[in-house]
């Protein structure tokens, strides 16, 4: 679940737009951050497009959508400890190195 610091930069009970994953996927709610696996950037939970009946992923130029491509930032940083707890809006998290 989502900790003290990161709940209480929102309000409760739902701090979030409703999200079809939330309705499809009945995942512990490990993070206020989801992380997009086509950009590999990380937004807030509840935050998506509305393109026709489908929530896709926040930035514009990117064409995942929030149920399939979207992962829960705790999933993530699970691998990588050394990401921040609290992203950064925009910046790139790797899932995998970059190869030399």
């Amino acid at each position: 679940m989502a900790n003290a610091d990161e709940k209480s930069k929102y309000s409760e009970p739902y701090p979030w737009k409703p999200m079809e994953r939330d309705l499809i996927f009945k995942e512990e709610i490990r993070s206020l951050f989801l992380w997009c696996l086509h950009c590999e950037r990380t937004y807030k939970r509840g935050e998506f497009r509305q393109i026709g009946n489908l929530q896709m992923c926040p930035y514009a130029d990117c064409d995942g959508d929030t149920v399939v491509d979207a992962w829960e930032w705790e999933s993530v940083r699970d691998a990588h400890p050394k990401y921040p707890k609290i992203p950064e809006k925009g910046d790139i998290y790797l899932l995998y190195p970059e190869r030399k």
